[in-house]
C-alpha cells in the first residue's frame, strides 16, 4: 500500500532560460522559483552544459541537480564520435544517472518506407533489420550503453516526434530496446501522438524498458481533423491538453516506478506559469493516487 508521495519532478533548463526571456527574470531569481515548487532537478542537453562552465554551480545554488543529459547524434553515417563518451563521462561527473541519446535521422526514401511499414511490428523490424542507416545508429547506441555500463550510467532513447526519426512509434522504439543490450525506455507522453499511435497501449508494450518519462501534454489544433489520436500538437502545461497523462501517472506510481517525471513544454508562451502549473498538476495527481490506496 501507498503510504507517502514521493514523486520527483524535473524541467527542461530550456524552459526555464526562455522563462528568463519571457519575463526578464533574472536566471537564479527562476531557479529558486522553480525549486520552491517542488522541483528538484533538470533535463539538460550535453551541448548546454559543456557551453556553459557556471550552470553546475547555478543549480546547485538553487538546490537542483541534473536528472537527465540528453544530446542529439548522427549516429546513421556509421562513424563513432568522441562525444559518446564525453557524454557519458559527463553525466557521471555532473551526477546524472541516465542519459538521453537521439541516435540520428532517416533522410528522403528511408522517411516514407519506414512509415509504410510502421503499423506493423513485424514488417517494421524486417525493414529496421536491412536499412543500413539504422544498424549504424543500432551500433552506436550500443557502443554508447557499453560506455554507460562502464561508468554506472543509464542509456536510454525516446518516442521523438519527427517522421524522421526511426524511434518515431512504438514497433520502431521496440526493435531497438530489444536490438541493443542494457538500451532503457524514456517515455515521452505526448510524443506518441505525432505517430497518431496511443501513449498507454504504447507504454503497455515498451514498460519493461521504462526508467524515465516526460510529462509532455498536447493541445487541440482547430485545424486537425477528428478521428485520430493526434488532435493536435500545441504546447501546453502539463493537464491542460488532450494526453491522458493523470492516468498514465497514477498507473506508474501504483506499479512502483520511482525515477523523475519531468516536465516538458518547448515553446509554451507563458513558461514560468507552464511550469509551476505543470509541477501542481503533478503533485496533485501523485496526492490523489497515494490517497486512494
Amino acid at each position: 500500500m501507498l503510504r507517502k508521495c514521493e514523486m520527483k519532478i524535473s524541467v527542461f533548463y530550456d524552459h526555464i532560460l526562455q522563462a528568463a526571456e519571457q519575463t526578464g527574470k533574472p536566471l537564479p531569481a527562476l531557479l529558486f522559483e522553480v525549486r520552491e515548487a517542488g522541483i528538484e532537478a533538470v533535463e539538460m542537453r550535453l551541448s548546454c552544459l559543456l557551453e556553459n562552465e557556471t550552470v553546475l554551480g547555478l543549480l546547485k545554488e538553487a538546490g537542483l541537480s541534473i536528472s537527465c543529459l540528453y544530446e542529439f547524434y548522427e549516429m546513421e553515417k556509421g562513424i563513432a564520435s568522441p562525444v559518446e563518451e564525453q557524454h557519458v563521462l559527463a553525466a557521471c561527473a555532473a551526477g546524472a544517472e541516465r542519459i538521453l541519446v537521439v541516435p540520428g535521422f532517416l533522410k528522403g526514401r528511408e522517411i516514407e518506407e519506414r512509415k509504410a511499414c510502421a503499423g506493423s511490428a513485424e514488417e517494421t523490424a524486417a525493414y529496421m533489420e536491412k536499412s543500413v542507416s539504422i544498424r549504424h545508429m543500432a551500433e552506436g547506441l550500443a557502443r554508447m550503453t557499453a560506455l554507460g555500463r562502464k561508468y554506472g550510467i543509464t542509456v536510454t532513447v525516446e518516442d521523438f516526434d519527427d517522421a524522421a526519426s526511426p524511434l518515431n512509434g512504438k514497433y520502431g522504439i521496440l526493435w531497438f530496446l530489444k536490438e541493443v543490450l542494457y538500451l532503457k525506455f524514456t517515455l515521452d507522453m505526448g510524443n506518441f501522438a505525432h505517430a497518431d499511435e496511443d501513449m498507454l497501449a504504447a507504454a503497455a508494450l515498451l514498460e519493461p524498458y521504462i526508467v524515465h518519462v516526460h510529462c509532455k501534454d498536447r493541445g487541440v489544433a482547430a485545424s486537425k481533423k477528428q478521428g485520430g489520436v493526434n488532435r493536435g500538437l500545441l504546447p501546453v502545461a502539463v493537464g491542460d491538453g488532450y494526453i491522458p497523462i493523470g492516468m498514465m501517472v497514477k498507473e506508474l506510481i501504483r506499479k512502483g516506478y520511482n525515477g523523475y517525471f519531468a516536465i516538458e513544454h518547448f515553446d509554451a508562451p507563458n513558461q514560468e506559469e507552464s511550469i509551476l502549473r505543470s509541477a501542481a498538476y503533478l503533485r496533485r495527481i501523485a496526492k490523489e493516487t497515494v490517497e486512494k490506496e
